[in-house]
């Protein structure tokens, strides 16, 4: 594929003239585009804004013109680099795609455009006396449009499941250039392809989404929640597998381990287990509180306290979702991984990660959405000299997750990061599939190149 030399001029002027001058931001703007949240970087040769679909239609038929990679991103919070221009091109920033429409109260849907924060349609939905429940730890700032684009999920996932499930039509732009609507926003549908469903999870690869239409729930009226602590993450992670297989569903499950506790400003223990249960009355939801803490004290918990009110739920989940952070900060260097694997199995990857934390002497604070088996192992280290030992502890900690009937990436996508072990994770005949679909999509292979796919 042709790579437009450094400020090459004929592109720069073929996109001002495709979509106006004000889309193309200033050659010194580029580096703010150049990396997200993995830490890799990759400055794009030209960085483009588009206010509406027409637009994004018109760079990719610039694009596509020229031979030139485009890489679509929107907050740039992604943890695997799947916003990266590694190899340069255009940086398609989808931020000015912000509308959110009137929820459709009578049909339970919303539909927003991909550089609508997650927090946004979130405040929409609730306004409206429903809910939107993918919560990704990023929402504050992240975009439907990266969420679509990963498949995002977070800590309601246990129960509510992840974007893929509220995504009922997409708008989307072609690598040529052509735009197309994924079909009507019913709740069922049988005709065609299910293309909204390729769509999620694609990282830009396949086509460039610029609407989605979004499913809606009622909004629970009640919850409640509670910690439970442990005297090992193990067992911790047994008493998630007791749950799972006792058929119980709260609407989170959050492992922490003693790191992630000290991080994250809570009381100290080896591990502490961070359960919420909503409903559509007080009863219900104490009901099912109930039965969780009944399932955690038979399972070894030392200690179970209910939250007292709003207020301390609120409190609770705010130290939780700081922890990315916190983590962040905790070291000089980190390698923050996002690896899922069957519940039941939870305990031995626990017990795993430890090892390789002791053999590879480095730090691998562990915290996750445990109730469907999506664990963050995060590996730490300050010396720079410490780095082949932290990779190699992180290529385990994939390895050991897929050896467990797991997967590599459960809500980050696969990016740049996670390329290398997608031959070891992926059927052979299945990943030939997904390429020659690639290839049937986008030809020129200009859409978000190196990403998703070996």
């Amino acid at each position: 594929m042709q790579r437009p030399r450094l400020g090459q001029p004929r592109l720069t002027t073929d996109l001002a003239a495709a979509i106006g001058a004000d889309a193309v931001a200033p050659e010194s703007e580029r580096a703010r585009y150049a990396t997200d949240a993995s830490g890799l970087v990759g400055l794009p040769d030209v960085v483009v804004r588009p206010a509406d679909t027409a637009a994004v239609a018109a760079v990719l038929a610039v694009a596509q013109a020229h031979g030139v990679a485009v890489v679509p991103m929107g907050a740039r919070t992604g943890l695997a680099g799947g916003a990266v221009a590694r190899g340069g091109g255009i940086a398609l920033s989808l931020e000015r795609l912000d509308m959110i429409a009137p929820v459709d109260r009578g049909n339970l849907r919303l539909t927003a455009g991909a550089g609508a924060r997650t927090v946004d349609v979130h405040a929409a939905a609730r306004a409206a006396g429903l809910f939107y429940p993918p919560d990704p730890a990023s929402l504050e700032s992240s975009t439907i449009g990266g969420n679509v684009a990963t498949n995002a999920g977070g800590p309601r996932c246990f129960k509510y499941g992840v974007t893929a499930e509220y995504v009922l039509a997409l708008e989307a732009v072609t690598a040529e250039g052509r735009i197309f609507r994924t079909g009507p926003a019913t709740r069922k549908s049988a005709t065609g392809t299910r293309i909204a469903q390729l769509l999620v999870g694609s990282e830009g690869t396949l086509a460039v989404v610029t609407e989605a239409t979004l499913r809606l729930l009622p909004r629970p009226a009640a919850r409640l929640a509670a910690t439970a602590s442990f005297d090992s993450v193990e067992a911790a992670g047994e008493a998630v597998a007791a749950i799972v297989a006792d058929g119980l569903v709260p609407s989170a499950l959050e492992l922490l381990d003693a790191e992630c506790l000290e991080l994250g400003g809570l009381p100290a223990a080896a591990a502490l287990l961070l359960v919420e249960v909503d409903g559509p009355d007080a009863a219900s939801v104490g009901t099912q509180l109930s039965l969780v803490e009944h399932a955690l004290r038979r399972t070894g918990a030392r200690r179970f306290e209910r939250a007292r009110g709003e207020h301390d739920i609120e409190r609770l989940w705010h130290a939780r979702r700081a922890l990315s952070a916190a983590l962040t900060s905790a070291a000089a260097h980190h390698l923050f991984q996002d690896v899922c694997v069957p519940p039941a199995a939870i305990p031995e990857a626990l017990r795993r990660i430890a090892e390789i934390a002791v053999r590879h002497r480095v730090r691998i604070p562990v915290f996750g959405h445990a109730g469907d088996g999506n664990l963050h192992p995060s590996v730490l280290y300050d010396d720079a000299g410490e780095a082949d030992a932290a990779h190699a502890a992180e290529a385990e900690v994939l390895r050991t997750a897929v050896a467990l009937g797991g997967t590599v990436s459960a809500e980050h996508g696969i990016g740049l990061l996670k390329v290398p072990f997608l031959a070891e994770t992926i059927d052979p005949v299945a990943l030939e599939v997904a390429r020659t679909v690639k290839r049937a999509l986008d030809p020129r292979g200009i859409l978000n190149p190196g990403k998703l796919l070996p």
